[in-house]
């Protein structure tokens, strides 16, 4: 579900009223997306499942106390919100990591799960080999390092709304592709 400039200023008011409703449809619009984001930068599910949930609250949060300064730029506000969020647990996942970990001791892994996340980043990877090749660029810096559209504009030498839109139709084609390759 896609939210445009109205629609999505229309359920920023919504939520902030305390329209429970329009909370499900901003998780129900979002969810999915930022869910996305985690994994790439993690690799990991449960942590991204958890991500999503925190991530969402922190925007419910901010929403409900009305800290959305351009409410028809909600897409963008939760995109960051979820930038932020899953930078600072890499950050602090890698610090953890580095502190607690002894050197020694072995890795140990579920093979069969191992199993299942290599054919779906063979699939993803795959998916997003089919995109352009500027396109494919704007997704690697916005999931893998996190950049904003304005710091891919720099580099890109593009204007940052038209990085906004080809990331934005770059997720979908992607998304599109995994959908039918799995038989939704």
């Amino acid at each position: 579900m896609d939210l445009s400039a109205d629609s999505g200023a229309a359920l920023f008011e919504r939520i902030r009223l305390g329209d429970a409703a329009a909370e499900g449809e901003l998780v129900e619009s979002f969810g999915g997306k930022v869910y996305a984001m985690a994994v790439v930068r993690t690799r990991d599910r449960e942590a991204s499942r958890d991500l999503v949930q925190d991530v969402l609250w922190a925007v419910i949060q901010a929403l409900r106390g009305g800290h959305l300064r351009a409410p028809d730029k909600l897409a963008a506000f939760v995109s960051g919100t979820a930038r932020n969020l899953i930078n600072n647990y890499c950050r602090t996942r890698g610090r953890a990591a580095r502190d607690t970990a002894p050197p020694s001791q072995p890795l140990t892994t579920n093979v069969e799960h191992a199993f299942d996340d290599q054919q779906r980043a063979v699939v993803v990877r795959a998916a997003v080999r089919g995109l352009e090749g500027i396109d494919r660029r704007i997704l690697t810096l916005t999931l893998v390092d996190g950049l904003t559209a304005v710091e891919i504009a720099t580099r890109l030498s593009l204007n940052p709304d038209a990085v906004r839109q080809r990331k934005s139709r770059a997720i979908k084609k992607v998304m599109a592709l995994l959908a039918d390759r799995s038989g939704r």
